[in-house]
Protein backbone atom coordinates (compact mmCIF):
# COMPACT_ATOMS: atom_id res chain seq x y z
CA UNK A 1 0.00 0.00 0.00
CA UNK A 2 1.13 3.31 -1.12
CA UNK A 3 1.68 6.41 1.17
CA UNK A 4 -1.19 7.88 -0.95
CA UNK A 5 -3.35 5.31 -0.24
CA UNK A 6 -2.89 4.99 3.65
CA UNK A 7 -3.88 8.67 3.32
CA UNK A 8 -6.95 7.74 2.57
CA UNK A 9 -8.17 5.82 5.48
CA UNK A 10 -7.02 8.42 7.92
CA UNK A 11 -10.33 9.70 9.80
CA UNK A 12 -11.65 13.10 9.36
CA UNK A 13 -9.97 15.79 10.55
CA UNK A 14 -13.00 17.14 12.49
CA UNK A 15 -12.96 13.99 14.22
CA UNK A 16 -9.08 14.56 14.62
CA UNK A 17 -9.34 18.13 15.86
CA UNK A 18 -12.23 17.53 18.28
CA UNK A 19 -10.29 14.75 19.52
CA UNK A 20 -7.08 17.22 20.12
CA UNK A 21 -9.25 19.83 21.61
CA UNK A 22 -10.81 17.49 24.28
CA UNK A 23 -7.45 15.83 24.96
CA UNK A 24 -5.47 19.41 25.29
CA UNK A 25 -8.41 20.45 27.67
CA UNK A 26 -9.28 17.44 29.63
CA UNK A 27 -12.64 18.71 28.97
CA UNK A 28 -15.55 18.23 26.43
CA UNK A 29 -16.93 22.30 27.46
CA UNK A 30 -13.82 23.45 27.38
CA UNK A 31 -13.21 21.68 23.60
CA UNK A 32 -16.99 22.58 22.46
CA UNK A 33 -16.12 25.98 23.41
CA UNK A 34 -12.48 26.38 21.78
CA UNK A 35 -14.07 24.51 18.55
CA UNK A 36 -17.49 26.86 18.85
CA UNK A 37 -19.61 23.77 18.20
CA UNK A 38 -22.07 22.10 20.72
CA UNK A 39 -20.63 19.25 23.26
CA UNK A 40 -22.75 17.42 21.39
CA UNK A 41 -21.30 18.00 18.26
CA UNK A 42 -17.26 16.83 19.67
CA UNK A 43 -18.99 13.85 21.75
CA UNK A 44 -20.65 12.42 18.17
CA UNK A 45 -16.99 13.30 16.65
CA UNK A 46 -15.15 11.43 18.54
CA UNK A 47 -17.73 8.25 19.01
CA UNK A 48 -16.86 8.00 15.11
CA UNK A 49 -13.49 8.24 15.57
CA UNK A 50 -13.27 5.43 18.12
CA UNK A 51 -15.37 3.12 16.04
CA UNK A 52 -13.29 3.76 13.22
CA UNK A 53 -10.69 2.82 14.64
CA UNK A 54 -12.00 0.39 17.23
CA UNK A 55 -9.98 1.37 20.30
CA UNK A 56 -11.09 3.75 23.33
CA UNK A 57 -9.09 6.76 23.07
CA UNK A 58 -10.87 8.97 26.25
CA UNK A 59 -12.26 7.53 29.54
CA UNK A 60 -14.85 10.09 31.09
CA UNK A 61 -15.03 9.65 34.80
CA UNK A 62 -15.52 11.59 38.31
CA UNK A 63 -12.92 13.94 37.80
CA UNK A 64 -13.33 14.75 33.84
CA UNK A 65 -11.21 12.95 30.91
CA UNK A 66 -8.61 10.77 31.23
CA UNK A 67 -7.02 9.60 27.89
CA UNK A 68 -6.22 6.26 27.28
CA UNK A 69 -2.79 4.88 26.07
CA UNK A 70 -4.18 4.50 22.47
CA UNK A 71 -5.53 8.30 22.90
CA UNK A 72 -1.67 9.79 24.13
CA UNK A 73 -0.32 8.46 21.57
CA UNK A 74 -2.86 9.82 19.16
CA UNK A 75 -2.73 13.19 20.78
CA UNK A 76 0.91 14.03 20.88
CA UNK A 77 0.84 13.05 17.06
CA UNK A 78 -1.96 15.14 16.54
CA UNK A 79 -1.01 18.31 18.60
CA UNK A 80 2.31 18.04 16.63
CA UNK A 81 0.83 18.44 13.23
CA UNK A 82 -1.79 20.88 14.14
CA UNK A 83 1.04 23.25 15.20
CA UNK A 84 2.87 22.77 12.02
CA UNK A 85 0.08 23.10 10.42
CA UNK A 86 -0.88 26.56 12.12
CA UNK A 87 2.99 27.98 11.73
CA UNK A 88 2.68 27.24 8.05
CA UNK A 89 -0.33 28.80 7.25
CA UNK A 90 0.41 31.49 9.62
CA UNK A 91 3.51 32.19 7.48
CA UNK A 92 2.06 31.70 4.09
CA UNK A 93 -0.64 34.81 5.60
CA UNK A 94 2.19 37.13 6.20
CA UNK A 95 4.41 36.42 3.13
CA UNK A 96 1.02 37.20 1.00
CA UNK A 97 0.31 40.18 2.91
CA UNK A 98 0.92 43.43 1.37
CA UNK A 99 4.37 44.42 3.28
CA UNK A 100 6.11 47.19 0.90
CA UNK A 101 8.26 49.38 1.78
CA UNK A 102 9.10 52.79 -0.23
CA UNK A 103 11.83 54.29 0.59
CA UNK A 104 12.80 57.34 -1.59
CA UNK A 105 16.93 58.06 -1.83
CA UNK A 106 19.29 59.27 -3.68
CA UNK A 107 21.68 56.81 -6.13
CA UNK A 108 24.57 57.60 -4.32
CA UNK A 109 23.49 56.37 -1.26
CA UNK A 110 21.26 53.36 -2.81
CA UNK A 111 24.51 52.04 -4.47
CA UNK A 112 27.10 52.98 -2.22
CA UNK A 113 25.00 51.44 0.94
CA UNK A 114 21.62 49.70 0.20
CA UNK A 115 22.41 48.09 -3.09
CA UNK A 116 25.86 45.63 -1.63
CA UNK A 117 24.00 44.85 1.50
CA UNK A 118 20.18 44.34 0.03
CA UNK A 119 20.44 40.73 0.13
CA UNK A 120 20.72 40.27 3.90
CA UNK A 121 17.65 42.24 4.94
CA UNK A 122 15.54 40.59 2.53
CA UNK A 123 16.87 37.17 3.55
CA UNK A 124 15.97 38.02 7.45
CA UNK A 125 12.17 39.64 6.36
CA UNK A 126 11.21 37.72 3.71
CA UNK A 127 7.79 39.11 4.05
CA UNK A 128 8.91 42.63 2.74
CA UNK A 129 8.80 44.15 -0.80
CA UNK A 130 11.31 46.82 -0.98
CA UNK A 131 10.65 49.34 -3.48
CA UNK A 132 13.62 51.86 -3.60
CA UNK A 133 13.27 55.00 -5.58
CA UNK A 134 14.82 58.21 -6.56
CA UNK A 135 14.87 61.26 -3.74
CA UNK A 136 13.69 63.78 -6.32
CA UNK A 137 11.09 61.76 -8.06
CA UNK A 138 7.87 63.05 -7.28
CA UNK A 139 4.96 62.46 -9.68
CA UNK A 140 1.33 61.57 -9.40
CA UNK A 141 1.98 58.32 -10.61
CA UNK A 142 4.02 57.25 -7.64
CA UNK A 143 2.82 56.62 -4.25
CA UNK A 144 4.17 58.34 -1.15
CA UNK A 145 7.08 57.20 0.25
CA UNK A 146 7.03 55.49 3.63
CA UNK A 147 10.62 57.22 3.90
CA UNK A 148 13.11 59.09 2.37
CA UNK A 149 16.91 59.15 3.29
CA UNK A 150 17.82 62.24 2.40
CA UNK A 151 20.94 63.89 3.18
CA UNK A 152 20.35 67.59 4.88
CA UNK A 153 21.16 69.69 7.57
CA UNK A 154 17.65 70.41 9.27
CA UNK A 155 14.75 66.99 8.66
CA UNK A 156 11.39 68.64 8.02
CA UNK A 157 9.38 69.72 11.32
CA UNK A 158 7.04 67.61 12.51
CA UNK A 159 8.75 64.44 11.19
CA UNK A 160 10.39 61.57 12.95
CA UNK A 161 14.32 61.54 12.10
CA UNK A 162 17.16 59.67 12.57
CA UNK A 163 20.99 60.30 11.66
CA UNK A 164 22.07 57.65 9.55
CA UNK A 165 25.68 58.46 8.67
CA UNK A 166 27.58 61.35 8.90
CA UNK A 167 30.52 61.35 6.15
CA UNK A 168 34.37 61.79 6.79
CA UNK A 169 35.53 63.15 3.18
CA UNK A 170 38.37 63.08 1.62
CA UNK A 171 39.39 64.07 -1.55
CA UNK A 172 40.26 61.79 -4.37
CA UNK A 173 40.96 61.75 -8.55
CA UNK A 174 41.76 59.07 -10.58
CA UNK A 175 45.01 57.14 -10.50
CA UNK A 176 46.13 58.85 -13.72
CA UNK A 177 45.41 62.23 -12.89
CA UNK A 178 47.58 61.46 -9.51
CA UNK A 179 50.52 60.21 -11.62
CA UNK A 180 50.89 63.30 -13.94
CA UNK A 181 52.18 65.25 -10.94
CA UNK A 182 55.06 64.95 -8.69
CA UNK A 183 53.17 65.77 -5.70
CA UNK A 184 49.56 64.48 -4.99
CA UNK A 185 49.25 68.13 -2.89
CA UNK A 186 49.95 70.06 -6.49
CA UNK A 187 46.69 68.57 -7.36
CA UNK A 188 45.19 70.86 -5.11
CA UNK A 189 45.78 73.96 -6.17
CA UNK A 190 46.52 73.13 -9.56
CA UNK A 191 44.77 75.58 -11.95
CA UNK A 192 44.46 72.83 -14.69
CA UNK A 193 42.41 70.79 -12.45
CA UNK A 194 38.62 71.62 -12.03
CA UNK A 195 36.97 70.66 -8.40
CA UNK A 196 34.49 68.69 -8.33
CA UNK A 197 31.33 70.33 -6.01
CA UNK A 198 28.45 68.35 -4.64
CA UNK A 199 25.56 70.79 -4.64
CA UNK A 200 27.54 73.64 -3.67
CA UNK A 201 30.92 74.39 -2.92
CA UNK A 202 30.88 74.24 0.84
CA UNK A 203 32.90 70.60 1.05
CA UNK A 204 35.81 72.82 -0.59
CA UNK A 205 35.87 75.75 1.84
CA UNK A 206 35.04 73.33 4.83
CA UNK A 207 38.13 71.09 3.97
CA UNK A 208 40.82 73.69 3.24
CA UNK A 209 39.56 75.68 6.21
CA UNK A 210 40.10 72.29 8.14
CA UNK A 211 43.35 71.97 6.78
CA UNK A 212 44.54 74.92 7.24
CA UNK A 213 44.99 75.71 3.55
CA UNK A 214 45.13 78.72 1.86
CA UNK A 215 42.52 78.64 -0.72
CA UNK A 216 43.80 80.08 -4.33
CA UNK A 217 41.68 80.40 -7.94
CA UNK A 218 40.92 77.12 -9.85
CA UNK A 219 40.29 76.84 -13.29
CA UNK A 220 36.59 75.42 -13.47
CA UNK A 221 34.63 74.84 -11.07
CA UNK A 222 32.55 71.42 -12.00
CA UNK A 223 28.64 71.17 -9.37
CA UNK A 224 26.94 67.84 -9.24
CA UNK A 225 23.18 67.05 -7.76
CA UNK A 226 24.59 63.49 -6.90
CA UNK A 227 28.05 62.22 -5.28
CA UNK A 228 27.25 58.88 -7.68
CA UNK A 229 27.98 61.38 -10.71
CA UNK A 230 30.54 62.96 -9.37
CA UNK A 231 32.78 60.27 -8.63
CA UNK A 232 32.04 58.65 -12.04
CA UNK A 233 33.61 62.19 -13.05
CA UNK A 234 36.43 61.75 -10.44
CA UNK A 235 37.31 58.23 -11.77
CA UNK A 236 37.23 59.41 -15.40
CA UNK A 237 40.24 62.23 -14.57
CA UNK A 238 37.58 64.76 -14.79
CA UNK A 239 38.94 66.55 -11.56
CA UNK A 240 39.06 65.99 -7.61
CA UNK A 241 36.00 65.64 -5.87
CA UNK A 242 35.33 64.20 -2.09
CA UNK A 243 34.36 61.34 -1.08
CA UNK A 244 33.42 59.14 2.44
CA UNK A 245 36.96 57.06 3.36
CA UNK A 246 34.77 54.17 4.17
CA UNK A 247 33.33 54.10 0.90
CA UNK A 248 36.51 54.04 -1.05
CA UNK A 249 38.32 50.62 -0.32
CA UNK A 250 37.21 48.66 -3.46
CA UNK A 251 38.45 51.67 -5.64
CA UNK A 252 41.26 52.10 -4.15
CA UNK A 253 41.74 48.30 -4.69
CA UNK A 254 40.61 48.67 -8.38
CA UNK A 255 42.92 51.28 -8.91
CA UNK A 256 39.90 53.44 -10.00
CA UNK A 257 39.94 56.41 -7.15
CA UNK A 258 43.18 57.10 -5.50
CA UNK A 259 42.80 59.22 -2.23
CA UNK A 260 45.05 62.58 -2.34
CA UNK A 261 45.06 63.15 1.44
CA UNK A 262 43.81 61.49 4.80
CA UNK A 263 43.04 64.33 6.57
CA UNK A 264 39.28 64.28 6.89
CA UNK A 265 36.54 66.41 7.38
CA UNK A 266 32.89 65.92 8.47
CA UNK A 267 30.43 68.35 6.58
CA UNK A 268 27.53 69.87 8.43
CA UNK A 269 25.28 67.81 6.32
CA UNK A 270 24.14 64.19 7.12
CA UNK A 271 21.96 60.94 5.43
CA UNK A 272 19.08 61.10 8.00
CA UNK A 273 16.34 58.51 7.62
CA UNK A 274 13.05 60.84 7.87
CA UNK A 275 9.22 59.53 7.73
CA UNK A 276 5.96 60.61 9.51
CA UNK A 277 5.89 60.10 13.50
CA UNK A 278 3.16 57.93 12.99
CA UNK A 279 4.54 55.81 10.16
CA UNK A 280 7.42 54.93 12.94
CA UNK A 281 5.18 54.09 15.55
CA UNK A 282 2.49 51.90 13.36
CA UNK A 283 4.91 50.27 10.87
CA UNK A 284 7.12 47.06 12.76
CA UNK A 285 8.41 46.48 8.95
CA UNK A 286 9.64 50.16 8.95
CA UNK A 287 11.03 49.84 11.96
CA UNK A 288 12.78 46.31 11.09
CA UNK A 289 14.42 48.57 8.30
CA UNK A 290 15.38 51.60 9.90
CA UNK A 291 17.47 48.93 12.48
CA UNK A 292 18.56 47.03 9.91
CA UNK A 293 19.92 50.11 8.28
CA UNK A 294 21.69 51.85 11.24
CA UNK A 295 23.45 48.72 12.01
CA UNK A 296 24.39 47.94 8.59
CA UNK A 297 26.08 51.46 8.09
CA UNK A 298 27.73 51.11 11.95
CA UNK A 299 29.60 48.49 10.98
CA UNK A 300 30.53 50.22 7.76
CA UNK A 301 32.28 53.40 9.92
Amino acid sequence: MTERQRRKQLANLRALRAFEAVGHHRSFTAAANELAVSQGAVSHQIKQLEERLGRRLLERNARGVSITSEGSLLLDVCARAFEEIANALSLIGQENETRILRIRTGPFFAMEVLVPRMAGFLEQNPGIQLHLSNLEERTGGYEREDAQISYCMHPPAGHYAVEVLRERLVPVCSPALLASVERGADLLFSQSVARLHYRNANDWKNWLAHNRLQETRTNANLFFDDQHTLLAAARSGHGIGFSHRAFLDTDIARGTLCVLSEDTFQPDESYQFICPKESIESNPPLMRFRDWLLQEVAAVR
